[in-house]
């Protein structure tokens, strides 16, 4: 039987494949590798591209914004020779063709039924037509099929021939779901890696022998992986620090003047005079020198904070404003780029996602939560739409950056990132690649020392987030993948551990903050503030120590040892919530893991023995208990008697925790003292 496809995206829902069209017109799937080559050689495999077609196109609507929306990226030649004629299709190239159908279609997983996107397609696509070239360059003499007639020995050579040591698995796991396709029945010639080698059987060598396994493999040793490698404090320090200074003082005034610019040099070029004329150049000169240049307080602007490189001559220097429209120009790119970079470091998104931003993303009733399609997880063509919150610096750059688009976009046009100047497409065509306007961005402003050995890739925002929210939030991975969009802690957690010094520095800062919070909270106990049923014999235990060294106060040596003692060195004493500590060490138990595990701050008990509570804590409970008793109010008013109880639960919880907040309470709301009187005459304290 035909299975059925199942299509999950980000948000569970079922839709229409990018290969669906294909599925239905197929049949029985498992009949499919007996079926002649004319049934299926007029069938498309994407709108307009039948399988006999010299070169497939994927329509570039199924891939995300970026440089997979280039032709280039998007186009496959399925033939086992190179340079083939176009009409051409040798029974191996049938071959191919059938595993790249099959490739396309759903396959069947421990998890059920699962379909693959367009991107991860095209790789193994990619993959699979170079296996097949690999095969015919060096076993030319076998006409008996494509795959088939390998066996586990010349396999292994075949791959070590097409694949570094770092994609190895990969290309072994596209063979093994091609030899699974070919048990299914839906094809005729595919991989057996189990049959015994043949020892006259071996690859044939029609020139020198191939390095191409061992070049990628130096290749991928001189070229470490840069973008997994967070970006420093002091880079996003100063990187931002120019693109707050530029959003507030000059980028309007720098986008204005361009366009003043580009209208004198399209009125020069109708009368016959290009921008290199030297009556053009003086002219684009003057509109320069006397732009009202005035920073965010309305003072005559004549310098920069900073220096940066700018002119033909790439001079470095903070003068303002420059002499040459070249220089407007190339402010123009920075801004655009420190505006890519600050919406990178406000939603954390990728590349592709930031670049598929554009004016229907951003709505006027509510700018802070934009829009764009997300494809990591998405097999549906097209994507799927999410929304990012955003900081207002965030929204601020997409503003300047629409103003820019304005000048520059052709009017049908949406898109906000683009190609300020002429080159593969002309300038206002959308922008493919981040990463390169950015490094260009970071070398004018001086700023490559700062970003390490490794290029200011676009996607080390991503990672630099990771780094960030990890050092602050205590549930940084719950955190980072709701901002993501990951499905997997997994994959979480390779952001956040992407460098190994990320790891040591959480434990570091870890340490710290627990330190600081011990000190805070003894100090607490000692003047008789803190809460929480660990204050008490907290407080005997210090009144102990106090004894023992004959002291009326904790000195600083005595305060030190006690933090240490208390914490462990740092490992203990989690925070919990605002203000809130577990104090639970090794081996004790706790109502939060019904045993002796490490503690869960997500089931904390207001009755639990190790809570202790700062004094700062104790306005938190305040307002909790009146927001509390405001719900129930109107809960109660509804009728809605689950609801009153869960809220008089939680108010009792809230009363516990400070006797006078508590004393407080019930001396405002007849309601409260009833929670608590009830409590006490059922003797459940």
């Amino acid at each position: 039987m035909t299975p059925t496809p199942r299509t999950e995206g980000n948000s569970g829902r079922r839709g229409f494949n990018w290969a669906e069209g294909i599925w239905s017109q197929l049949g029985n799937y498992e009949v499919l590798g007996s079926r002649p080559w004319s049934d299926l050689a007029h069938l498309e495999i994407f709108p307009g591209t039948p399988l006999s077609a010299h070169t497939w196109i994927m329509p570039g609507s199924y891939l995300p914004a970026g440089a997979s929306q280039r032709e280039s990226f998007r186009s496959l030649t399925p033939r086992t020779r190179e340079h083939s004629e176009i009409n051409e299709l040798h029974p191996q190239d049938e071959s191919l063709c059938r595993a790249l159908l099959a490739l396309s279609l759903p396959r069947r997983t421990l998890t059920g039924i699962r379909t693959i996107g367009p991107s991860t397609w095209l790789a193994r696509a990619r993959q699979s037509i170079k296996l097949g070239r690999c095969i015919v360059e060096h076993f030319p003499d076998r006409e008996e099929g494509l795959w088939s007639h390998l066996d586990r020995d010349e396999w292994s050579a075949i791959i070590g021939m097409t694949a570094s040591a770092e994609y190895r698995r990969q290309t072994l796991s596209l063979i093994i779901d091609l030899a699974a396709y070919g048990e299914r029945g839906l094809l005729s010639d595919f991989p057996n890696i189990r049959r015994a080698p043949h020892q006259h059987r071996r690859p044939t060598q029609t020139s020198e022998p191939s390095r191409r396994g061992e070049r990628k493999k130096e290749a991928t040793q001189k070229k470490p992986k840069s973008q997994t490698e967070p970006f420093s404090d002091e880079f996003v320090t100063a990187v931002l620090g120019r693109a707050i200074w530029l959003q507030d003082n000059l980028a309007a005034q720098v986008i204005d003047c361009w366009a003043e610019l580009r209208e004198h040099a399209a009125v020069a070029a109708r009368s016959g005079r290009t921008t290199s004329n030297p009556r053009t150049i003086e002219e684009r000169r003057f509109i320069i020198a006397s732009f009202p240049w005035k920073d965010a307080d309305g003072r005559p602007l004549t310098e920069l904070p900073w220096e940066v490189k700018v002119g033909r001559k790439r001079e470095i220097t903070a003068v303002w404003p420059p002499r040459d429209a070249t220089s407007i120009n190339v402010m123009v790119g920075i801004i655009q780029a420190l505006n890519f970079c600050t919406l990178s470091f406000c939603d954390g998104a990728r590349s592709s996602e930031n670049l598929d931003v554009d004016d229907n993303s951003v709505s006027p009733e509510d700018p802070e939560r934009p829009n764009a399609r997300t494809f990591k997880y998405e097999p549906l063509p097209g994507g799927t739409y999410r929304d990012w919150p955003l900081h207002p610096r965030a929204i601020k750059a997409l503003e300047i950056q629409q103003k820019i688009a304005k000048v520059i976009r052709p009017e049908e046009g949406t898109h906000l990132w683009m190609l300020l100047v002429d080159g593969a497409e002309p300038a206002g065509s959308p922008l493919r690649n981040a990463t390169e306007p950015i490094v260009e961005a970071i070398k004018k402003l001086g700023l490559t020392a700062l970003s390490g050995p490794k290029r200011p890739h676009a996607h080390r925002w991503r990672h630099t987030i990771a780094r960030l929210i990890a050092l602050c939030v205590a549930a940084a991975p719950q955190v980072l993948m709701d901002l993501f969009g990951h499905r997997d802690l997994e994959i979480t957690l390779h952001y956040i551990l992407s460098n190994p010094s990320i790891a040591e520095e959480v434990q570091r800062i870890a340490e710290e903050i627990a330190y600081a919070l011990a000190e805070e909270a003894i100090v607490d106990v000692e003047a008789g503030r803190a809460g929480g049923q660990a204050a008490e014999p907290l407080r005997s235990g210090l009144n102990g120590l106090k004894m023992r060294r004959g002291q009326e106060e904790l000195g600083a040596e005595t305060m030190a040892e006690a933090i240490a003692i208390l914490t462990f060195n740092g490992r203990l004493w989690a925070s919990v919530r605002e203000g809130v500590l577990c104090t639970k060490g090794l081996g004790q138990f706790g109502p939060c893991t019904r045993g002796s595990g490490a503690p869960d701050p997500g089931n904390c008990d207001t009755g639990c023995d190790h809570r202790l509570e700062l004094a700062r804590a104790k306005a938190d409970c305040l307002r909790a208990l009146r927001g509390l008793l405001r719900d129930r109010d109107q809960a109660s008013t509804a009728g809605a008697d689950l609801q009153v109880a869960y809220f008089d639960g939680q108010i009792l919880a809230q009363l516990k925790r400070w006797p006078d907040v508590r004393n407080q309470i019930m001396a405002e709301s007849p309601v409260a003292r009833a929670i608590w009187d009830g409590r006490r005459s059922s003797h459940d304290l």
